[in-house]
């Protein structure tokens, strides 16, 4: 009676916190309700019904041993004592199996109900209805409910995945805000982050001038990092997975610090990740749109695609820098686009940097023009982000003289470019929480894709199997049935006899009647020959039919997608379904390469999907209202209280 005590206690409560500041009760699915309210009833039912066996046992019992009591009155005499003491023995044994009936139904119950529970999603903390404001520390909730969801859902799905495609997508605690900057070689990228810093510390030039990745923070004194260093920094865990891209990132990689003036604009606790600029590189031989990754390692000693998504996928906030010079996409960042910043929308500014280069307006047009077009290309909407237009603060000298551009309104668009930047703390458990989303959601379709191409893989090879034994076994059938019939006579049977040639032509005797329809021994030899070869052709052509289905597997990923959703696009066009489909599918794409065929995979239930669908629904919405109240302490801004809420609700 506890909940139901709390319930009436909160909605008797005078000061009721409006709907939008009120967290969510954890209400159970109705099919959970129903099987904790026939639980009861369902083994009071077991025990009635195992006493109304044990009695209909006892009943049986003592009908039987009283006929045969009655039967054996003629000769037994006046003296039935024995008789009655096995009928009484008899009642005892039915009793004892009645007894026994129930405890075994009552166990398998209850053993069944513990079951369901140990498939339930056992959280250590409660979703209860909090007032918000009334957790006083939300980080540390944040941080466990995180946490427990990525090791209770998310990674044993991801360890029965071959080559785990999510293990680098969970977050580890804990790591400060960063800001990632690409761009182009000498879009202004160093220039912006020593703008920012207030210091010269990052090189700045026409040519390319960093060969690797630096992280910049404020500290409270300098000192500078290399990167086998920094992957042991206890305050950002997350960089020890830096180490799979081996000792030629690592040697190109490193963290300064500096002490900051006072007035400097940079922020303590947020992170600059300023990156090499991105280029054309030379390609030896023919590339196709699938191995480019495989070029851009061996142009750099990294897959540097894959290391943009590591740091992208845990930013804050990516700034992506363009200059006039070079408006359009190289290759490199033709690939980080489609491949790195995928899914990442709503995290990453456009910026046309260096516009004081430009003389008039129609030079402004062509740049800005040639920009969108080539975004267009690579970002598949038909409205493009926002692109920012500046120019880096102390580089306008040329202004003065004979620029005719409104650099006053450009110098704005700057300043709300260095706004966004500090303001990236505030959003960073809301961008954990989004990450954290995104990831359930991809592993659940991830899950249900595979799980429809493993059960018609493991049909296809059923089918397979069932074909191919028909096949050997119709020949055996065939000699079992000539055996039978005496059409066949094996050597050593009694009807068996050998073709022996006649002794003065060497001519066989022409066949007897009886044995006109046998077949000789060298015959046999033959059929087993050909039986033989039937085997070989049979393994073959069931071997190439696997292959050709593991094929056709790759090729139709988009139709088993469609299959799978069939349910949902009847109503709704699932633009968003769709979107996070083209992140999913290189993933199950590699999964099924490696593999040799689809039925090899682990089957995912449905208890799993259903946990998924619990954090999704429910803490998710928790997550959010946790992230919130931190922005709210880090913006100093007071939290409601239940005063200002009833307030609310009157007003």
């Amino acid at each position: 009676f506890k909940p139901l005590t709390r319930r009436r206690a909160l909605s008797s409560s005078p000061a009721a916190t409006p709907m939008a500041l009120r967290i969510p009760r954890e209400v159970e699915p109705k099919g959970k309700r129903n099987g904790r309210r026939l639980r009861v009833p369902l083994l009071v039912l077991v025990s009635v019904v195992a006493v109304a066996v044990s009695l209909d046992l006892a009943a049986f019992s003592r009908s039987g041993k009283a006929a045969s009591a009655a039967a054996t009155t003629a000769w037994v005499g006046k003296n039935m004592q024995p008789e009655l003491v096995v009928e009484q023995s008899g009642g005892l044994r039915g009793m004892a199996l009645g007894v026994l009936f129930a405890l075994l139904m009552m166990g398998a119950v209850l053993a069944w109900g513990a079951i369901r529970k140990a498939r339930e999603l056992q959280r250590p903390y409660q979703l209860q209805d909090l007032i918000v404001g009334g957790i006083a520390d939300p980080e540390a909730d944040l941080t466990k409910i995180i946490t427990f969801i990525q090791d209770q859902v998310i990674v044993p799905i991801d360890e029965r995945l071959p080559g785990r495609p999510f293990e680098y997508d969970l977050h580890s605690f804990p790591f400060v805000p960063m800001v990632l900057v690409i761009g182009n070689h000498s879009s202004g990228k160093s220039t912006f982050i020593n703008r920012l810093l207030g210091v010269s510390t990052q090189e700045t030039g026409v040519a390319p001038t960093d060969d690797g990745f630096t992280v910049l923070e404020r500290w409270q004194a300098d000192s500078t990092e290399d990167g086998p260093t920094v992957f042991g920094c206890p305050g950002n865990r997350p960089f020890r997975e830096l180490q799979r891209f081996g000792q030629a990132f690592s040697g190109h990689f490193r963290r300064k610090r500096k002490l900051l003036a006072d007035n400097a604009i940079m922020p303590f606790g947020l992170q600059i990740v300023d990156t090499p600029g991105m280029i054309d590189l030379p390609l030896s031989g023919s590339v196709d749109g699938d191995n480019l990754s495989g070029h851009t390692a061996r142009g750099r000693g990294y897959n540097f695609v894959d290391v943009v998504r590591w740091w992208a996928k845990r930013a804050d906030l990516i700034l992506l820098l363009f200059d006039p010079d070079k408006p359009g996409t190289t290759g490199e960042t033709l690939e980080v686009l489609t491949k790195s910043l995928a899914g990442l929308d709503h995290k990453f500014l456009v910026v046309l940097n260096k516009v004081d280069q430009l003389d008039n307006s129609m030079d402004f047009a062509r740049a800005y023009g040639t920009l969108g077009w080539a975004l267009s290309k690579v970002i598949r909407r038909k409205d493009l982000p926002q692109i920012y237009t500046t120019y880096n603060a102390g580089f306008d000298a040329r202004a003065g003289t004979h620029n005719k551009l409104p650099l006053d309104d450009f110098a704005k668009r700057r300043e709300e470019v260095i706004a966004e930047v500090c303001r990236a703390k505030e959003r960073h458990f809301d961008n954990v929480v989004t990450a954290l989303e995104e990831t359930l959601r991809q592993v659940s379709m991830t899950a249900m894709v595979l799980g429809a191409i493993q059960a018609k893989a493991a049909r296809r090879l059923v089918l397979t199997w069932l074909v191919g034994a028909a096949l050997v076994a119709a020949p055996l059938g065939v000699l079992v049935w000539l055996v039978a019939t005496g059409r066949l006579a094996l050597p050593g049977s009694a009807s068996y006899v050998p073709a022996v040639p006649h002794r003065s032509s060497w001519r066989a005797p022409p066949p007897t009647e009886a044995h006109s329809e046998d077949l000789t021994f060298m015959g046999m030899l033959g059929v087993l020959s050909a039986y033989t070869g039937l085997l070989l052709v049979l393994s073959a052509g069931c071997r190439e039919f696997l292959q050709q289905s593991r094929r056709l597997q790759r090729t139709t990923l988009d139709d088993s997608f469609e299959e799978v959703y069939a349910d949902f696009f009847i109503h709704n066009d699932g633009e968003d379904h769709r979107a996070r489909w083209m992140n999913v599918k290189p993933k199950i794409s590699s999964i099924l390469s490696s593999i040799i065929c689809a039925s090899s995979l682990k089957p995912f239930p449905s208890w799993e999907m259903v946990k998924i669908d619990a954090c999704l629904t429910k803490d998710v919405w928790h997550l959010r209202q946790l992230a919130r109240m931190l922005r709210l302490d880090a913006n100093g801004e007071a939290r409601p209280s239940n005063d200002r809420a009833g307030a609310a609700r009157k007003g």
